[in-house]
């Protein structure tokens, strides 16, 4: 059994201390802050610029693997890579690297599975199977967006598998790793949490970390229409969210994205579209359609394109910034909603 502790779980305060508690240095903490998440180092031993007693000590004590890759899958142009990775105790996370003309978006998990169940989200569908650890989080990031130190980070998002609000201990650790500025020096700009509406987790993340941009899973305009779609908004109705998105719209003097994920038949009408738009102009907000991606699990259809230009037409005039976003890696399951998906047929099969 592997007893060491994982490098990523660490802030650089906490390792400074680890260092202390074994009579060296604090500084070491920052030697091994930046040969990890800025040179890229992923052996001890090739930290030339610590002593070499020390490599080995590391090397026995602290683990700079945490996760295991056990498959990898990039769509046929190369744009979309989808990484599954094996935890410490078996389970399995997805993570997904997109590249675009503007750079490079990682999209991160957060949890295991989800409890949230949207009714459009196959990850879902396999429930809520356990928090990831602040550590988890970062190695999915330290892992998949290895560089040279040159190259520019990625963008961020805190949109893959689990819902971060319901896990925000973690997710803040992580985030004051990824934003410590010997570390990977993240700035909050280029990076998003997103968050199906869980209220208090939204406070809080105005109080502790506004530096990042929130991203709220609208989709509906309507709390008919959202609780069938998102259950939580049973708890969280669209009036007690729209408060909250406002404060955090000021907390961070930057707008909130509004993403909507658009299902033929259920919220593409042009009422629909002005709600949406009145609901974008009261507070700073830019709004990111998202045609549904089909499954085999959901009745639901995607709208044909010409009805999802209509709809982001109607909605441009409220004097916001409108974009649709046709999500990338459909065809290796790595899309919108797609995360889970070899689990949760992995599961129904055993239970035939």
């Amino acid at each position: 059994m592997d007893n060491r502790l994982s490098f990523f779980d660490f802030t650089r305060e906490e390792l400074g201390a680890f260092f202390q508690e074994r009579g060296l240095p604090r500084y070491r903490a920052d030697q091994l802050f930046v040969n990890v998440y800025q040179r890229g180092l992923t052996d001890f031993e090739a930290m030339t610029d610590l002593p070499k007693p020390l490599r080995g000590d590391l090397t026995r004590f602290l683990d700079l693997a945490p996760l295991e890759e056990t498959l990898r899958k990039t769509s046929p142009g190369g744009e979309t890579t989808k990484v599954l990775w094996r935890l410490r105790d078996g389970k399995e996370i997805e993570s997904v690297l997109m590249t675009a003309d503007y750079g490079e978006t990682l999209c991160f998990s957060t949890q295991v599975g989800c409890a949230f169940r949207c009714s459009f989200c196959i990850t879902g569908r396999m429930g809520r199977l356990r928090n990831l650890g602040a550590g988890e989080i970062v190695a999915q990031i330290a892992r998949l967006a290895r560089g040279d130190g040159e190259k520019p980070a990625p963008n961020l998002v805190a949109m893959g598998m689990g819902e971060p609000m319901d896990n925000l201990d973690a997710l803040l650790k992580a985030l004051a790793i990824l934003q410590d500025e010997k570390g990977a020096n993240v700035s909050g700009r280029r990076i998003t949490v997103s968050t199906v509406g869980v209220v208090p987790g939204i406070e809080r993340l105005a109080r502790e970390n506004p530096r990042v941009t929130l991203a709220l899973s609208l989709n509906a305009t309507t709390n008919e229409v959202r609780e069938k779609l998102m259950p939580v908004t049973r708890k969280y109705p669209i009036e007690a969210l729209l408060p909250a998105l406002k404060n955090y719209a000021r907390a961070s003097d930057r707008r909130v994205t509004l993403e909507y994920v658009l299902i033929r038949g259920l919220n593409d009408s042009g009422e629909d579209a002005d709600r949406l738009g009145r609901i974008a102009q009261g507070f700073p907000s830019k709004v990111n359609i998202i045609p549904f991606n089909p499954s085999e699990f959901f009745a639901y259809e995607r709208p044909d394109p010409e009805r999802v230009d209509a709809f982001a037409r109607r909605v441009w005039p409220y004097r916001t910034t409108v974009t649709v976003r046709y999500s990338k890696g459909l065809d290796i399951l790595a899309a919108c909603g797609q995360l889970g998906y070899d689990q949760v047929k992995a599961s129904l099969a055993s239970e035939a």
